[in-house]
């Protein structure tokens, strides 16, 4: 039985568990898969997708640039709006949006309906995302919080690891399109298993008397100096991962020839990567906490690791060295968002879901920055390579500040 700690009438408390669910865990970390999948399923189909509508790789890029800065746009106000409704109602409404989204994408007969049908898909990511992070914060036993938020990660790698190189398949196969259509009939089958065996977490939630009191609240956040600079360091972290990653498959294709199912395969390769990074990073911070110690110290090792890792992924002159490369930079880049995301929720517990729809949204602004900022220089060049590491040092020295802070 969980312990609920009484609350006052300005914030939510959450019960403090005495046993963490695990099984409850597993089928939100399903919904993570998929998305996950779903995410990194662009980028070894870009050349392709490009293809098919007759449009420039640059352009295309598009379609991961309106699903990250939807995401990012509406995340904290849905959060904030959504903070007082039972979380299990949340994360079914984004799920059934996030579906009609996939819908869309394999309709899309254009580019900017395909845009468009991205930021439907963002639209349900960004509602059910930051209630997923809060649950499994709120039902971990603290000291087993690094293990939840990192499985919720390593579920997000999971579906890099299996759903790109399926995907991959699918559109070499069939056609592009019956990769979103396949996400979306799993992905409702997946909520149907939620609606099903799903329990709300037991916390006290005051209902505000406002929407414009939720959204303050929410705002208000970024008066606080560690919050500016977790988000600031997510944002470049990101920037220089998912940004430099979304060219992964067009500069394999120009530098190595490769096809287009071995870019499925060097997808898979990227997500054991970024897996192995998020549980490690999970017992990791664990125990680095119980010892005293604070997760940004961590985060700077994390930003160094990255930054080395993607100057060998964009400069290697083999293309298995790239792949090492990769493999590396998403191993580092997990490692520090899980670690990063752990610390939020622990030092801002009592604004968790509005500091985690900000910190998601800090990581798409980040994604759709790096695409937009990388690709304009040109894939694959030194100046690429240098935006690339840049970003990586940016996260590095926000930790380093969070690290050199008291209390």
């Amino acid at each position: 039985m969980a312990q609920v700690r009484q609350s006052d009438q300005s914030r939510p408390e959450v019960a403090v568990p005495v046993r963490t669910p695990w099984g409850q865990h597993t089928l939100l970390q399903a919904v993570f898969f998929l998305m996950g999948g779903e995410l990194f399923l662009i980028s070894p189909l870009l050349p392709t997708i490009a293809a098919g509508f007759g449009t420039s790789i640059p352009a295309t890029a598009l379609v991961v640039t309106a699903y990250g800065l939807t995401y990012a746009a509406v995340s904290p106000l849905l959060g904030a709006l959504a903070e007082h409704l039972p979380r299990r109602r949340v994360i079914l409404s984004g799920i059934a949006v996030m579906v009609l989204g996939e819908v869309l994408c394999a309709l899309a007969p254009n580019l900017p309906l395909m845009v468009a049908a991205r930021m439907v898909g963002g639209i349900g990511g960004a509602l059910m995302g930051p209630a997923i992070w809060a649950f499994l914060a709120e039902t971990a036993v603290p000291a087993e919080r690094g293990r939840a938020i990192s499985r919720g990660a390593a579920a997000y790698a999971g579906g890099q690891i299996v759903g790109v190189p399926l995907g991959t398949l699918v559109a070499a196969s069939l056609d592009w399109r019956w990769a979103f259509a396949g996400i979306a009939v799993v992905m409702s089958g997946v909520g149907v298993a939620i609606a099903l065996r799903l329990r709300e977490p037991a916390r006290v939630v005051v209902r505000p008397d406002r929407a414009a009191t939720a959204l303050a609240a929410s705002f208000g956040l970024w008066a606080n100096r560690t919050f500016r600079l977790v988000m600031l360091g997510n944002l470049c972290a990101q920037a220089a991962r998912l940004g430099t990653y979304a060219f992964a498959g067009a500069l394999f294709a120009d530098r190595f020839g490769y096809a287009t199912e071995t870019l499925g395969l060097i997808g898979a390769l990227v997500g054991v990567g970024s897996f192995t990074g998020s549980l490690v990073a999970g017992p990791l911070v664990d125990r680095w906490r119980a010892a005293g110690r604070r997760e940004p110290v961590l985060c700077v090792g994390w930003g160094l690791l990255l930054a080395a890792a993607l100057a060998l992924a964009v400069l290697a002159p083999t293309g298995w060295a790239s792949i090492v490369g990769f493999m590396i930079a998403f191993a580092a880049g997990s490692a520090f968002f899980s670690t990063g995301q752990v610390f939020l929720t622990t030092e801002l517990a009592e604004r968790r879901a509005g500091a985690v729809s900000w910190n998601n949204s800090a990581m798409y602004v980040g994604t759709a920055t790096g695409t937009a900022v990388l690709g304009a220089t040109g894939f694959g060049s030194t100046a690429f390579a240098v935006g690339s590491v840049v970003f990586a040092c940016g996260a590095t020295a926000c930790s380093a500040l969070l690290a050199a802070r008291r209390g």
